[in-house]
């Protein structure tokens, strides 16, 4: 029982600790000195009264000696008077043999402003001495003199109040001594303590200044050995990803997606296409003249025919973010996008005009050509590069034909560019979201966190959500609408404590520093009253490394985890994992569709122990089935997520009436324990 309550109470500092105990000692080591001193000055003054008393008793006895015959003792009694006057004695008096009292002078005691309690703590007693008075050879009396401790109180009084402020003095710059020495030497354990977090952020530092103590430089020395080992292994294993990752899914000329990446990479936007309901576009660029290039002008020509084509290409995408190159080998070039289909036909237009105007003596058969379609949730991948294979035959013998490989093409739901912003702004008004949900499960049933998103709605009919970013970014209303989505989310969420939700950042939410700070507001009102985790995509990460660190930063600070989703995607090093403070990585859904293969599997396995080695969960979306799931746990993944365990749900303005909710509660009915 004790033992559990130790474990739920707030722990103390180290440097608290010894800050408390020197404390203590200090403040004991003053009383006890204190306490010794007042009491040795009371024992000193207890023999001092004594003494005083009896050679004041002998030395007046011998004075009245020599006047015992008179019957009156008139000379004695002036004798006493004069030493008793002087104040110095409480109480002096004379007996005679007979038992008789000749003489008896008495005064009380006073204090002055010496107070009673100390007076009760330190009490004198003075002794009554005494000292026999002879008349010649005959014993006349005896003479009794005790002294006052009136005087003795004030002098002990002084003496403790001096020892009180001299020890005080002492004991407090002895305190600061000591605690600027604990500063010192707890310095290299604060260094220690910020290198262990660090760690913990991704951030690989090593100490180079080594503590003067033996034994906390033993520590130090071995935790940059430890965080030496962490790096290099992490680097040791992301160099291996990215080589294996080249290897299998790059193309060695371009650094583009090969074939076998636009394969799986097809199938999984096909897979979300059909979750979510967003559009896909497939276009292909062909550079005609790259065989007459080769034969006539050697290899080296020719490669620098494709880069500059590759280049064009990129450059007229720069600002699609949702879209990803592939090169299927020789001359042929592929665009997948979830981008608007007007932003992009605007981008490849402007292409198929500079492509055209490249045209020379140089390219035979003309530089290069572009065709564009829209992939239906129901068409293949064959299917779709016949289409636009056969399209980019007939602009070479017919160069004005349209772009779109079909002659209708997806229309906007609001007619024209214009009215997206009066559409936009009314989602901002008026919320016309629609709440989806859809969790993220672990290999033993329980669920890590919920993934929450939003689906638009214009005149009763679903806009794309991918289409409506895109123009709401063009708009400048992107972070709005991100803020409105948030809000709208949280308030949904904020009152259902006991689960984590995720909530999806745009790339214009992600690089606005007003959007991190409104965000950061948000959480501190919310004050951890629901858990949550942030998902961002990894090419926001790698387009604004900066922007995207300090968000992390303030999600971080705010008691929220994040998710770095889409991970892989991009043709780049994972190594740029390292100084982020992450919590999870959702691999990308090519991967994990594809995990029957032997070199994928590997490359996933490789990808786990990456982030765990550094204490990050991985994750799998778009599980279609349970030999994927089985895959993905043996592969090192830590949750999934997909149809197969639960497609994504409708939530009701009340989450408990959502059958989301029932599903999640009892877990039992899910496919996942089948």
């Amino acid at each position: 029982m004790a033992h559990k309550l130790r474990g739920k109470l707030p722990g103390i500092s180290l440097k608290a600790q010894l800050h408390l105990l020197i404390v203590l000692v200090a403040v004991f080591t003053f009383l006890v000195s204190l306490y010794i001193s007042v009491q040795s000055t009371q024992q000193y003054l207890n023999t001092q009264m004594k003494s005083h008393a009896q050679d004041a008793a002998t030395s007046l006895g011998l004075s009245m000696s020599a006047y015992m015959d008179d019957p009156d003792l008139v000379i004695a009694q002036t004798m006493v008077n004069a030493i008793f006057d002087s104040g110095y004695y409480a109480d002096i008096e004379f007996r005679t043999s007979q038992n008789q009292v000749k003489i008896k002078r008495q005064t009380a005691i006073e204090y002055d402003e010496v107070p009673q309690w100390f007076v009760a703590l330190f009490p004198l007693k003075p002794p009554l001495q005494s000292s026999e008075v002879n008349n010649g050879w005959l014993p006349a009396g005896v003479l009794s003199i005790q002294s006052n401790p009136g005087i003795a109180y004030k002098t002990l009084w002084h003496q403790a109040r001096q020892s009180f402020y001299s020890i005080a003095l002492i004991a407090f710059f002895s305190v600061l001594v000591i605690q600027w020495i604990v500063f010192l030497v707890l310095a290299p354990l604060r260094l220690i303590e910020r290198q262990a977090r660090e760690v913990s952020k991704k951030n690989f530092l090593q100490q180079d200044k080594l503590p003067f103590t033996t034994d906390l430089r033993s520590v130090v020395l071995a935790m940059n050995a430890m965080v030496a080992n962490i790096q290099r292994v992490f680097l040791s294993l992301s160099q291996q990803a990215d080589d294996l990752k080249v290897k299998v899914f790059t193309d060695l000329l371009t650094g583009l997606g090969n074939r076998r990446l636009l394969e799986q990479r097809f199938a999984a936007e096909q897979n979300e296409q059909k979750t979510h309901d967003l559009h896909l576009h497939m276009a292909m660029m062909s550079l005609h003249s790259l065989t007459e290039v080769h034969q006539s002008q050697g290899f080296q020509a020719a490669d620098q025919y494709i880069l500059l084509a590759v280049k064009e290409l990129k450059q007229a995408l720069e600002h699609s973010a949702n879209s990803q190159l592939f090169r299927l080998g020789g001359s042929d070039f592929i665009l997948l996008s979830q981008s608007s289909a007007g932003s992009l036909e605007i981008q490849l237009q402007q292409l198929s005009s500079k492509l055209k105007s490249m045209d020379s003596l140089f390219f035979p058969q003309g530089f290069a050509s572009v065709a564009l379609m829209t992939v239906e949730p129901e068409n293949t991948l064959h299917h779709c590069l016949s289409t636009l294979d056969s399209a980019i035959i007939q602009r070479i013998q017919q160069p004005d034909l349209p772009l779109w490989v079909t002659d209708h093409k997806m229309q906007l739901k609001p007619e024209g560019r214009m009215a997206w912003h009066s559409v936009i702004t009314a989602l901002i008004q008026n919320q016309n979201f629609e709440l989806w949900a859809q969790p993220v499960v672990k290999a033993d049933q329980s669920v890590e966190y919920i993934e929450t998103f939003v689906r638009f709605y214009f005149q009763h009919s679903q806009l794309s959500t991918t289409e409506t970013y895109a123009m709401a970014e063009q708009q400048g209303l992107s972070v709005q609408l991100d803020q409105q989505v948030i809000s709208y989310i949280l308030n949904q969420i904020q009152d259902k404590p006991g689960r984590t939700y995720a909530i999806n950042l745009s790339q214009g939410a992600v690089a606005s520093a007003l959007f991190s700070l409104w965000l950061e507001k948000q959480l501190k009102q919310l004050n951890g009253k629901v858990s949550l985790v942030f998902e961002v995509s990894e090419y926001s990460v790698l387009k604004a490394p900066d922007e995207t660190k300090a968000l992390m930063n303030i999600i971080k600070s705010n008691q929220c985890k994040v998710c770095i989703e889409g991970f892989g995607a991009c043709m780049t090093s994972f190594k740029y994992l390292q100084g982020l403070d992450l919590d999870y990585v959702k691999i990308d859904a090519a991967y994990a569709s594809a995990l029957n293969d032997p070199e994928n599997k590997f490359f996933i396995q490789t990808l786990c122990q990456i982030c765990h080695g550094i204490g990050i969960q991985v994750l799998a979306p778009h599980i279609e089935s349970e030999q994927m799931m089985d895959s993905c746990f043996t592969s090192g993944v830590n949750a999934v997520q997909g149809s197969w365990v639960l497609a994504p749900q409708k939530v009701n303005i009340q989450l408990e009436k959502s059958g989301l909710a029932t599903e999640l509660i009892n877990l039992s009915s899910l496919r996942l324990s089948e």
